[in-house]
């Protein structure tokens, strides 16, 4: 019997043993850190990516002489509107000459139309040919920064907030500034 108890409490203190070793191997959850960045500021002229900042201004500039006509049909547009306004209040009314302004209205507000949609059509295009290989890269460099930084998820909350899907956000995870710090002067390095 003796020898019976001895072997019970070895076995017990194996099974024991085993139990508290299978339990201390069980792996700790390591804390995933969360971050969160803002992509309207990449656009900001002070703070922003300055490379995506520089293609905003090369749009613009290419864009000023479209932008300065449809901003000229406009004046022209409301000089007529003006014209005709008077016409219609002056007694008696000149029909041929209320006619033709609002002909010449007509006209001048369809090539407005089609002179928007041109330019629309011009932005878009030259905004994928510039800001797009820009978009790219910056999105290849925040996984670089991820990674290199230990964050397991990333959020833009410029696009988040228009769809009204945040409900909280703490500012410590805010890593734009950092982001943008990091990209500009991973950009102004040389090649290596």
């Amino acid at each position: 019997m003796k020898k019976n108890l001895l072997r019970l409490i070895v076995v017990v203190s194996a099974i024991s043993g085993f139990v508290f070793a299978a339990h201390a191997q069980v792996p700790v959850a390591v804390p995933t850190k969360v971050g969160w960045i803002d992509t309207n500021a990449f656009s900001d002229a002070k703070v922003g990516i300055t490379k995506y900042v520089a293609g905003l201004k090369t749009i613009e500039d290419t864009m000023k002489p479209q932008l300065a006509e449809l901003q000229g049909l406009q004046t022209r547009l409301a000089a007529i509107i003006a014209d005709v306004n008077k016409l219609q209040a002056a007694n008696p009314v000149n029909q041929a000459e209320l006619a033709a302004k609002q002909l010449d209205g007509a006209k001048i507000e369809r090539e407005f139309e089609f002179k928007k949609k041109e330019y629309e059509a011009d932005v878009t295009r030259k905004r994928n040919e510039v800001i797009g290989p820009i978009t790219a890269d910056i999105m290849k460099v925040l996984q670089d920064f991820a990674k290199q930084k230990g964050y397991a998820t990333m959020f833009d909350i410029g696009s988040l907030a228009q769809t009204n899907s945040l409900l909280f956000l703490d500012p410590l995870a805010d890593t734009t500034k950092d982001f943008i710090t990091f990209y500009n002067s991973r950009a102004a390095a040389p090649p290596k």
